[in-house]
This record gives structure tokens, sequence and C-alpha cells, in this order.
């Protein structure tokens, strides 16, 4: 995990990722831990989480369709699948919306295709940062 010591939590960063994805389970977004240190009366804390604002493109790269899966892969290993084999046309894009997505720092967001199938991921994404709270009743 990634951690990135900063002034104060993003707000509304923008981030472009563009990754191929195979067979394998890829990492297109690690979730980074914010620092930010203690100023004046203000204590140091830590933001653990991440809200994705936006979706991701899928386009095959050879002239065949292609099943694409998405998941997040919790710290523990556990993985949660969002989309299992989504088809994605040749010649074509696939737009999955993610729309307001929350992960925790170290999640991983992950893709994969069927075998021998290739495509780019096209994740160009709002990252809205928010810190973890606690509702008292």
């Amino acid at each position: 995990m990634v951690t990135i010591t900063t002034p104060r939590p993003p707000l509304n960063l923008f981030e472009v990722v563009r990754a191929e994805i195979g067979v394998e389970w890829t990492t297109i977004y690690d979730v980074p831990d914010y620092l930010i240190p203690a100023e004046g009366p203000n204590p140091a804390r830590s933001i653990g989480t991440a809200a994705i604002m936006t979706g991701v493109l899928i386009t095959p790269t050879a002239e065949a369709a292609v099943r694409v899966s998405i998941r997040i892969l919790a710290l523990n290993n556990t993985s949660w699948l969002l989309l299992d084999r989504a088809f994605a046309p040749a010649g074509d894009v696939l737009s999955i919306g993610l729309d307001r997505q929350v992960l925790r720092a170290g999640e991983r967001f992950q893709m994969k295709v069927e075998a021998s199938e290739t495509a780019i991921a096209h994740f160009s994404f709002i990252l809205n940062q928010r810190e973890d709270f606690t509702v008292i009743a």
C-alpha cells in the first residue's frame, strides 16, 4: 500500500490510467492512504478511503470481442466480483459505470479478460478522497 503525505485530502483529483488487461487479474488502481501531518491545533490523521466518481471504458485490442470481469481485492485477499464476463464487441467500446464506488486504502480495483483475449482499460476518473468517520447516535 502506498502512503501519500499531503496537507489536505484530494478532492476531485483527476487521474488517468490506461492499462492492458489479459487473462490474469491486472491491478488497474491500488487505493493509497493519505497522511495529513499535524498543523497547529489539528492532529495528524490518516484518510484511508477513496470514492471513485466515474466509470471505465474497455476496448478490445484484436479484431475479436472480449469478455471482461472486474473485482475489488481487499487487504485480506477477499475479492468481490463487480462484473462477470461482460461482452465488449470487436471494434467497439464497453462502458462500465462505477459511479461512487468507495474503496478502502490498500484495496485493489482489478480486471481480466477470458483466455487468448486482450483489451485496454481506459480508467479516467475523479478521485474524491473522504475521511473515515464514526456516527455517534
